[in-house]
């Protein structure tokens, strides 16, 4: 994976004067980025300029080519990586609330506090307080 394999993907279809979608082109860049591999950018290229070339196919062939994912694959981890670091925080944000509302003498589990609405919390940290 290199920076500079898309410049070079640029350069070639610059060269060509390759008449190219913005598809195609974010395509090329991708998979030059993924691979680093001159030779069958060049050769991706060339079959994207055919006359009656079947992009699909392409796409397909060139997307097998040493685990290159597509843009959507990528997208999706992506995001399953943020819904993780969202959770952590989450889990991490209940204990600390938890923990403050120990100090206050409100006995109640983190897992009592996900499920309960904050409402309820607060008539429970109200209940609480009233029997001291």
């Amino acid at each position: 994976m290199s920076l500079i394999a898309i410049a070079q993907a640029a350069e070639m279809m610059e060269k060509k004067q390759a008449v190219l979608t913005e598809a195609d082109r974010e395509f090329v860049c991708q998979f030059a980025f993924a691979t680093g591999d001159k030779e069958l950018t060049d050769k991706l290229i060339d079959e994207l300029c055919g006359k009656e070339a079947d992009r699909d196919r392409i796409f397909q062939k060139y997307s097998t080519v040493k685990g290159f994912q597509p843009d959507w694959v990528r997208t999706v981890e992506n995001l399953l990586v943020a819904l993780e670091m969202y959770r952590l925080q989450e889990q991490k944000a209940v204990q600390t609330i938890s923990e403050i509302l120990a100090a206050y003498g409100v006995d109640i589990t983190v897992d009592e506090l996900k499920e309960m609405p904050p409402e309820q919390v607060r008539e429970h940290f109200e209940k609480q307080a009233m029997k001291r």
